[in-house]
């Protein structure tokens, strides 16, 4: 398909997605430092997403988008093996790769379910936590050849795309991913992201959470 003048010239501030380091562990993280801000990239594992699922299969009705916080004992059942106690480990680590100083606590504000579904967008926005995360629990359909670009994001129909500082000449201000079941996101809860409507058939399922450091000290305290 040919590309629109407006998609050519967008391309030019479009961060390289394929650019990244890797931290070793179990699982590995991707780092992601496109503009300034260090966005992570990793894997739950597939027992705890479908567990998620299980619960938002309750919850959700088929064709009809919604949105509902996670109980308490549902995040923190499990003990080494719940999603509050792997998420804090995995954000512990995020921490550790960014300013290299010590946090003693996490304090989970909410864990939440959306649900969209063809035409639903996810408009730009940021959230209230100092840490978020966003986990992808089901995929529509993606048709590559769907161009719903805008100047506010500017990508892929039902991508996720983290923008910072706008149209800046000689700058990159935005980068987009695929979604993919499993991918988890970790990113400051000040960063600017959303997502364009997708048309098809399919359900958007995602996790997000907010959370805040308690007790957080330095290299140099």
């Amino acid at each position: 398909m040919k590309q629109s003048v407006k998609t050519r010239l967008l391309k030019r501030y479009e961060a390289d997605a394929g650019a990244f380091t890797t931290v070793d562990g179990n699982p590995p993280i991707d780092l992601f430092s496109p503009f300034g801000p260090l966005i992570a990239r990793t894997t739950l594992p597939k027992t705890l997403v479908d567990r998620i699922n299980a619960y938002a299969d309750r919850q959700v009705l088929p064709d009809r988008g919604r949105e509902f916080t996670l109980p308490q004992d549902f995040v923190f059942d499990g003990g080494e093996q719940s999603l509050a106690h792997r998420t804090a480990q995995l954000v512990h680590r995020y921490l550790g790769a960014v300013e290299d100083a010590d946090f003693p606590r996490l304090e989970f504000e909410t864990f939440w379910i959306v649900s969209q579904y063809a035409g639903t967008p996810s408009p730009v926005h940021f959230h209230s936590g100092e840490i978020s995360g966003v986990l992808y629990l089901k995929v529509p359909q993606i048709d590559e050849g769907q161009e719903e670009r805008t100047y506010i994001s500017g990508r892929q129909a039902g991508y996720i795309n983290f923008l910072i500082g706008g149209r800046q000449r000689f700058a990159r201000s935005l980068i987009s991913f695929k979604p993919r079941v499993g991918d988890f996101y970790i990113f400051p809860g000040w960063l600017l992201h959303g997502a364009e409507p997708f048309r098809g058939a399919g359900e958007r399922r995602s996790m997000a959470f907010n959370a805040f450091m308690r007790g957080a000290r330095g290299p140099d305290a």
